[in-house]
């Protein structure tokens, strides 16, 4: 059996499919967080005064004033997700799971799950949402949707306003300004009820048959792939299936439960689909 039938026998015969899904596949979405190409262009601006080039490194640089940085949030949001449309793939990967139990674990931040109304409660944002903020006080006082400051602020943007500081959101509990909820720096809390739910889906899963479909995880994400490959080894009946993993990459002890393939994430899937 060659490995693309032993991955469609396997996904066929799952009771449980957990999809893993990192930089790869935000970037078949369309969001390359490490590409020059076009950001000089999109954002001028702030490419020529922080001397950023890419999404990656403007999420990185902290911004001279609490306005100026949102400003710019609401730009790059508003372009790779609120005007995001879930491309084919999307279709094709609700299509494989379809009649299982399933579980979402995603490095993606860019709400692109969500916005393809898969089902929230199976989907762990584990570096955060860029459409939800949180307070940087440091301190825990939740999180909240950002869509409607956003979208002011795009609104204003169009109307010709200037942003200033009216526009910049801020904590219900100490006023302080909101910001992105991502890992920009050490205020960032995971999702505990999402994190939660994973972990029960895990051991409710353990001794059933279950898939791993990795979708696009590199090093950038490791919780993403050293403990999912311990657990593909632990349980008996749990396999992996990796769209872009290079077979040397994988544990000797896990190739016998692993079937790797030399394609992106939506190559695989539309593959898997036929």
């Amino acid at each position: 059996m060659n490995n693309f039938n032993k991955a469609k026998t396997w996904l066929e015969n799952a009771d449980a499919i957990i999809v893993t899904a990192g930089n790869g596949f935000s970037k078949q979405e369309g969001l390359d967080i490490l590409s020059e190409k076009d950001f000089d262009k999109e954002f001028s601006e702030v490419a020529q005064k922080y001397n950023v080039h890419t999404v990656g490194d403007a999420l990185d640089k902290q911004f001279g004033s609490w306005n100026e940085q949102w400003k710019f949030w609401s730009n790059l949001v508003n372009k790779y997700s609120l005007n995001y449309h879930p491309s084919d793939t999307m279709d094709q990967l609700k299509s494989l799971l379809k009649g299982k139990e399933y579980f979402i674990a995603t490095s993606s931040f860019g709400h692109f799950f969500e916005k393809a109304n898969f089902d929230k409660k199976r989907i762990f944002n584990i570096f955060g949402d860029w459409t939800q903020m949180q307070c940087s006080s440091g301190l825990n006082h939740g999180q909240r949707s950002a869509i409607k400051e956003i979208k002011k602020i795009i609104s204003a943007e169009e109307q010709g306003k200037e942003i200033n500081d009216e526009f910049v959101p801020k904590c219900e509990d100490c006023n302080s300004p909101m910001e992105l909820y991502m890992p920009l720096n050490s205020h960032f809390f995971p999702d505990e009820n999402a994190n939660t739910r994973f972990r029960w889906f895990l051991t409710n899963n353990e001794n059933k048959n279950v898939v791993v479909l990795e979708l696009g995880v590199d090093m950038t994400s490791p919780q993403l792939l050293d403990p999912i490959a311990a657990l593909v080894m632990q349980f008996e009946n749990w396999n992996y299936v990796a769209a872009d993993l290079a077979t040397e990459d994988i544990p000797d002890e896990l190739k016998e439960k692993t079937v790797t393939f030399n394609a992106n994430s939506h190559e695989l899937i539309k593959k898997l689909c036929k």
